[in-house]
């Protein structure tokens, strides 16, 4: 086997040739696929770290949030409670002062009971004392004599 340098020359320039048509139709359009794919990638990567950030932004806004409301409600609460204990302070004042009234009220009904059965009472004691007083004069006045006395206690009774 010999080398022939005519031939050597014609590969040399066979294999330049074909790098020169690869490298300007093929690796070109590649690498620009390539640099593109690579573009996108790194700007997904970029998009999902400001969306990672966004969202721990937004979990914080919500918790802080979150921990106003709960603030709010537990002043609500706070404040429902002693409005409540105001009420039920206010529901038994006014309990009270109506039972009082009732009492009185009661009681006054009781006292003209009272007054009034005191007044038959009277009437009553009067009508015996008249009955006796009408007996035990009968037996030792004239009955011109007790009608009179009668009618003269009755008339300052009354």
């Amino acid at each position: 086997m010999q080398i022939e340098l005519t031939q050597i020359l014609l590969q040399v320039l066979n294999f330049g040739i074909l790098f020169f048509v690869l490298a300007k139709f093929l690796f070109k359009p590649i690498l620009k696929i390539l640099d593109a794919r690579a573009d996108r990638v790194a700007e997904a990567a970029s998009a999902a770290e400001k969306s990672l950030k966004m969202q721990a932004e937004i979990e914080e806004k919500k918790a802080a949030k979150l921990a106003e409301a709960t603030k709010k409600a537990a002043a609500v609460m706070a404040e429902a409670r002693e409005d409540a204990k105001k009420m039920a302070a206010e529901i038994v004042a006014e309990a009270k002062a109506a039972s009082a009234k009732e009492v009185e009220k009661q009681q006054a009904a009781f006292m003209d009971a009272l007054h009034e059965e005191e007044l038959a009472m009277k009437r009553r004691v009067v009508t015996m004392v008249v009955a006796t007083t009408k007996t035990v004069l009968a037996e030792s006045l004239p009955a011109t004599e007790v009608k009179a006395i009668t009618k003269k206690e009755l008339a300052r009774l009354k």
